[in-house]
């Protein structure tokens, strides 16, 4: 992105973001509700066209993961296979390795609704990287799953990271994105931090991020970064 601003009538969405992604980066997207997140993520997957600025993709093929059951919310009920098969051109050799590679080959023939928040979030990467996608894009992905699951998905997004995949996740979870990730951006319509998770300073950014809130959503790391 170059100089990115986007508007909706008078208020500024996002003003003026300029920042590169590279390959095999995982990168923690932070901000509150209202910072302009889910725009940033509308423009990156070409879903939403700027006002002013430009994007450019460099052949990047994007494997989009929203919130757990958003992609499949009233459809009917079929089998994780066919889910997956959805992201791979019904490719059925691509679907089952896809589903090997976040270790759900043998729930193939279950259905999709049958599985736990934990596993659906699993098949929606599945489904992604089906279409080899060669970065994901998470938002919020571990919202209402329990925390085992949840510690789970973690582990197999930093599996998938190291073998390569590049990701950027948007996540509320400020100190589990500070211990996964090698990058942060921490967004409030524009960008109040870019750089490596060991560098941020909660106390400096957090503030301008989440006023009030920043001391509920952070407990850890104030403080004891140089």
């Amino acid at each position: 992105m170059d100089s990115v601003s986007v508007r909706y009538g008078s208020e500024i969405v996002l003003d003026a973001i300029t920042c590169c992604v590279h390959s095999g980066e995982f990168i923690g997207l932070i901000g509150p509700n209202g910072a302009g997140k889910t725009t940033f993520l509308r423009v990156l997957l070409g879903l939403l066209q700027p006002g002013s600025g430009t994007v450019h993709r460099e052949r990047a093929v994007l494997g989009y993961v929203p919130q757990r059951g958003a992609l499949y919310q009233g459809m009917v009920p079929i089998s994780v296979l066919e889910v997956v098969k959805l992201g791979s051109n019904g490719n059925r050799a691509q679907a089952l390795d896809a589903l090997a590679k976040v270790h759900m080959d043998a729930f193939a023939g279950k259905r999709f609704t049958e599985l736990s928040g934990g596993q659906q979030q699993r098949i929606s990467i599945a489904k992604a990287l089906a279409g080899n996608a060669s970065m994901l894009i998470l938002d919020e992905p571990a919202t209402g799953i329990d925390e085992h699951s949840q510690e789970e998905f973690y582990a197999l997004l930093q599996q998938l990271h190291a073998v390569g995949t590049t990701i950027m996740m948007v996540s509320h979870e400020v100190d589990t994105v500070l211990k996964m990730v090698t990058r942060v951006l921490c967004l409030n319509r524009t960008i109040l931090y870019d750089g490596p998770p060991e560098h941020f300073e909660a106390d400096a950014y957090l503030p301008q991020a989440y006023a009030k809130y920043h001391m509920q959503l952070h407990h850890q790391h104030g403080g004891k970064h140089a």
